[in-house]
């Protein structure tokens, strides 16, 4: 009952995130994502924790639209994924750093990239997008049962915000509100495999 809890949240969330003027929906089902998840996939690791809060606090920043909310939704995620990252890194071994380097390298020309799309907000983005690709990086390296989707829903983050960030800063009409439609499905599949897949990991060695 608590996985299904979720997936109703997420689900309904990512419909009405498509429709317009459901901004009192979303207040409910949006903020209701990262409780939900907790509840259905609790942990101990302090990392995961960071990472359930500052995804939560960036959830809720993003209902609004403006530049502001945007900078306080960044940050909040940032934080989100430096938790993540520690997290991951004390469930890795040498043997498995082999993706680190073209990860960052990937993440490094998205990030300049975006930061240069973004404008005014470029400088924030493109800080983002660098913290987001080392948790990734970190993602690649984690061990156990869990691993692989653990590190599918790390890449499934990245597709998620680089949907937010081409339908915020790149596209735009049709091609912007399809990119967007695809943000909270992605986003919500990537938290759970992060979070289900961690917990079977096992504890750090």
């Amino acid at each position: 009952m608590k996985k299904q809890a979720y997936a109703v949240a997420a689900i309904t969330d990512s419909i009405a995130a498509t429709v317009p003027s459901t901004t009192t929906v979303r207040k409910l089902t949006k903020t209701a994502l990262m409780p939900a998840l907790a509840v259905a996939s609790p942990s101990q690791d302090l990392g995961m924790a960071v990472g359930l809060a500052g995804s939560w606090a960036g959830d809720v920043a993003l209902l609004g639209s403006t530049d502001r909310a945007f900078r306080t939704g960044l940050f909040s995620f940032l934080v989100a994924h430096l938790g993540y990252t520690a997290a991951l890194a004390r469930r890795s071994t040498p043997g498995t750093r082999k993706a680190v380097v073209p990860i960052v390298a990937a993440s490094a020309a998205g990030a300049f990239a975006f930061s240069r799309a973004a404008g005014r907000l470029g400088k924030p983005v493109g800080l983002y997008a660098l913290t987001l690709g080392t948790m990734v990086a970190a993602a690649s390296t984690a061990r156990g049962p869990g691993a692989r989707r653990v590190f599918g829903g790390a890449a499934l983050f990245a597709v998620s915000d680089a949907l937010l960030g081409a339908s915020r800063f790149v596209l735009k009409g049709r091609a912007a509100r399809a990119a967007s439609a695809g943000v909270m499905p992605t986003y919500t599949a990537a938290q759970w495999l992060i979070h289900t897949g961690f917990a079977r990991t096992g504890d750090p060695a």
